[in-house]
């Protein structure tokens, strides 16, 4: 069985994506001297397209490819029931890519690539370079979700997670709370990093000390780490970038007696279900997830069927949040 990927092709010949689907597919527009690289490579690979690797640049497919972290996450859940419905009202299909490994992303994108998809939505957390330049050499728009553009060129659909860490913050801090502890994850995401921009900000701006720690995305580790935290000390907010690990570090406050919100109060972001089953129920920042799935594809259904609108500077949608204050809070 002919394991050869489009992603070995072009690896092999030095081109882009791009490029090796173009000589299938338009071999008129690639240079003969890249052509016949790439089309040696082909022979020599044995290299043998089906039909969905031959049609990214020369028909319509339909169907929208949704890169993600991962499933486990409610926000995802309820962002993917968003995009699937806007994909539906507009006669698309959806399907799903799981990035779990950030090792691996090369020839995962690879896969998206080849899978004669007419856009992709991009949810990934962490936003490096190299995914920028993958993404330049795509054929087809992409739109990035839960996550802003740093690029003129990429559209994105996001909120303000910096403005609403620092209002978080600011309002805290004017109800009389000096000691305020922000709680990211090892892992540099790019919205963790915004959240962080915005409490750091909300904290000089009061000529209050940041101080900040970096949790593990693991409940289980996080409950050791949490258990130290609090020994060290009982601040009275814990700012935590995720609905998840703001629990986690509420119950472990709990069961060693102390008491929210009368000592400890703890706030979350995207007010996820485990906001409203957790006891005492979690304040948290509220993302509106569904429509941010939802004005994406919308954006994105633009994009695909607008060649002009691929020309213009791509835009980057902010959407409003909100705060709901709950019993985790005082």
């Amino acid at each position: 069985m002919n394991q050869t990927k489009i992603y070995d092709i072009a690896g092999a010949a030095g081109v882009s994506l791009a490029t090796v689907s173009r000589v299938l597919n338009h071999p008129e527009k690639v240079k003969e001297a890249t052509r016949n690289k790439v089309l040696k490579i082909i022979k020599d690979k044995g290299y043998k397209p089906n039909a969905n690797a031959r049609g990214l640049a020369s028909r319509r497919s339909t169907t929208v490819a949704v890169v993600i972290p991962e499933l486990s996450r409610a926000s995802v859940a309820e962002m993917i029931q968003g995009i699937d419905d806007a994909a539906k009202k507009f006669g698309y299909t959806i399907r799903l890519f799981i990035n779990r490994n950030q090792e691996t992303e090369e020839d995962l994108w690879g896969e998206v690539i080849a899978s004669s998809v007419d856009g992709i939505l991009f949810t990934n957390d962490e936003m490096t370079k190299e995914i920028y330049h993958q993404i330049e050499y795509t054929p087809v728009p992409v739109v990035f979700v839960n996550t802003l553009s740093q690029k003129d060129t990429i559209g994105s659909v996001c909120v303000d997670y910096e403005d609403c860490a620092y209002t978080i913050t600011k309002e805290m801090i004017e109800r009389g709370n000096k000691d305020i502890v922000f709680v990211g994850t090892e892992h540099k995401y790019t919205l963790n990093e915004m959240k962080q921009r915005g409490y750091i900000r909300a904290m000089n701006e009061y000529k209050l000390e940041p101080q900040v720690i970096y949790s593990s995305g693991d409940i289980s580790v996080n409950e050791e780490f949490f258990k130290k935290m609090l020994d060290e000390k009982v601040p009275d907010v814990a700012l935590v970038v995720r609905d998840s690990i703001a629990i986690s570090l509420m119950n472990v406050a709990v069961k060693r007696g102390i008491k929210v919100p009368d000592q400890l109060q703890v706030i979350g972001f995207q007010n996820t279900r485990y906001a409203l089953l957790s006891n005492p129920k979690l304040t948290s920042a509220e993302i509106p997830i569904y429509e941010m799935g939802n004005r994406a594809m919308s954006y994105l259904t633009e994009l695909m069927k607008d060649d002009e609108a691929k020309k213009r500077k791509a835009d980057k949608i902010l959407l409003p949040y909100g705060i709901v204050w709950r019993e985790s809070t005082r």
